[in-house]
């Protein structure tokens, strides 16, 4: 973990959620929305500014938050995708942040050691390279972009994410767990409600 301000976190909530049919970022996971889940984790990597994008749902996905980021940023461009969302919360960071975390509201399952192996690897390397989720050996979200990857994260359109540039540079890998689940209809959630139901079971 970090607590570094120097370093800032992103969390992106401002999609469509098309497939689910209602905005899933103010969906209910373990007592707590996606999007407060979400935030909780972008606490436990930074010590900086933590900023929450959003747009389709909102402000609906606001009331329905237990947590606060540091700030609400409203994409007006959220149709056109993920890009613009990134390049906003981008541009919303101090001039001092040497990097910053990026998480995306609908990954629930990620498993809890993740988040502290991230911020190790990141404070190994002081910030200066590109960490992110081993996805079957592919760079994805979570991640972590340094300032010096920005430039050609603010060139990106549409829907792109930031793992496009991320699998064209010597990004460091991490192990994580669950990231490859996420949750984009109905049926998502209910799996991953009942396996966090079968997994506190089996801990009580």
């Amino acid at each position: 973990m970090n607590g570094d301000s120097g370093y800032g976190a992103i969390v992106l909530a401002a999609g469509a959620s098309r497939r689910m049919g209602r905005p899933k970022a103010a969906l209910d996971y373990c007592g707590k929305s996606l999007l407060s889940g979400a935030l909780a984790n972008a606490r436990r990597l930074s010590g900086g500014p933590i900023h929450a994008v959003v747009g389709g749902g909102y402000p609906l996905v606001r009331f329905r938050c237990a947590s606060q980021p540091d700030r609400w940023l409203y994409n007006d461009d959220w149709p056109t995708g993920m890009a613009s969302s990134l390049q906003l919360g981008l541009a919303s960071m101090p001039a001092a942040a040497r990097g910053v975390y990026v998480l995306l509201v609908d990954q629930p399952a990620i498993a809890p050691g993740f988040w502290e192996a991230l911020g190790e690897v990141v404070g190994r390397f002081e910030g200066r390279r590109p960490a992110a989720a081993d996805l079957g050996g592919f760079a994805g979200a979570p991640a972590y972009l340094p300032r010096s990857l920005w430039p050609e994260l603010m060139q990106l359109s549409g829907d792109a994410g930031a793992g496009v540039i991320l699998r064209r540079r010597e990004t460091l890998l991490v192990p994580a767990p669950g990231a490859d689940q996420d949750v984009d209809t109905p049926a998502d959630l209910r799996r991953l409600r009942r396996a966090a139901t079968s997994e506190r079971s089996k801990q009580a």
